[in-house]
């Protein structure tokens, strides 16, 4: 028989490795969820639609979802939100705040849109410009961003836009929740995590359905968070929240490695 004293340590660590520890817990979770419902509830009743939320918090499943129901009182718009990808040790509250940011913006980002549904480009620049903007400080901040381990760019981007401390602060907290969010898909894909000093190099000419690459979606949050309508034209007869001036170089456009000139609507 081992000894107590040998045995424990090795508990121990066996505790803090097992994956129910990993990621967010689950009070955090729905105190998540909760914000972001009482948030969005109210639009999608002046749409004439409900919004249902599934949590599943014992599922094991790493992706969450979003589709469309309808019944005898009408259209819902549903969330399909499994704990497996909360539990992942990369992910962290505010980047599982922006998976379910994301997910609501198949139903509310608006086009380019494939059937009803925002694509997932769309999807993530909402997620940021208008759902983490308004989250984020409704919540707290389980993972604080530190100045020292946020990378130089994005604190000195952020101060370039916003004058304000708090905003820079928003900006910055943004952006790393898309950096944590991002470093989980490349880890995916058995790829190199994404990187905001090295943007995508490839540009679309039609705007891409599918799934950005990892590195794309970073620079679609990255881009997002820069987006201060105050400085920047938004889209016309569009959402207050959507960069779209035609300055190419303005900070806050949806960046062209998913984002077209040519089909986008």
């Amino acid at each position: 028989m081992w000894p107590l004293q040998a045995v424990l340590p090795a508990l121990l660590l066996l505790l803090v490795l097992t994956p129910a520890q990993a990621g967010i817990p689950r009070n955090v979770y729905h105190t998540i969820i909760d914000v972001i419902d009482r948030q969005y509830r109210q639009a999608f009743v002046a749409r004439g639609e409900r919004l249902r939320i599934d949590r599943l918090w014992l599922d094991d499943t790493e992706q969450a979802s979003a589709w469309w129901e309808e019944d005898r009182r009408g259209e819902i718009a549903v969330l399909r939100l499994p704990g497996g990808l909360a539990r992942q040790p990369i992910i962290n509250a505010d980047a599982y705040t922006l998976v379910v940011c994301h997910e609501l913006g198949h139903h509310l980002a608006g086009p380019p849109r494939v059937w009803k549904y925002s694509v997932e480009g769309q999807a993530d620049y909402f997620g940021v410009a208008e759902c983490l903007r308004r989250v984020l400080p409704r919540l707290p901040e389980h993972d604080a961003v530190r100045e020292e381990t946020t990378p130089g760019v994005v604190l000195n981007r952020c101060r370039q836009v916003y004058s304000s401390a708090a905003e820079r602060d928003l900006c910055i907290r943004s952006a790393m929740a898309g950096a944590r969010l991002t470093r989980y898909f490349a880890h995916k894909r058995h790829i190199d995590p994404p990187d905001f000093e090295r943007p995508e190099a490839l540009l679309v000419r039609r705007t891409e359905r599918g799934p950005p690459t990892p590195q794309c979606r970073l620079d679609t949050y990255f881009a997002a968070a820069l987006c201060n309508p105050r400085q920047e034209q938004v889209a016309d007869a569009g959402p207050a929240w959507l960069c779209s001036g035609n300055r190419p170089e303005s900070p806050g456009q949806r960046p062209r490695c998913w984002f077209g000139s040519a089909g986008a609507e």
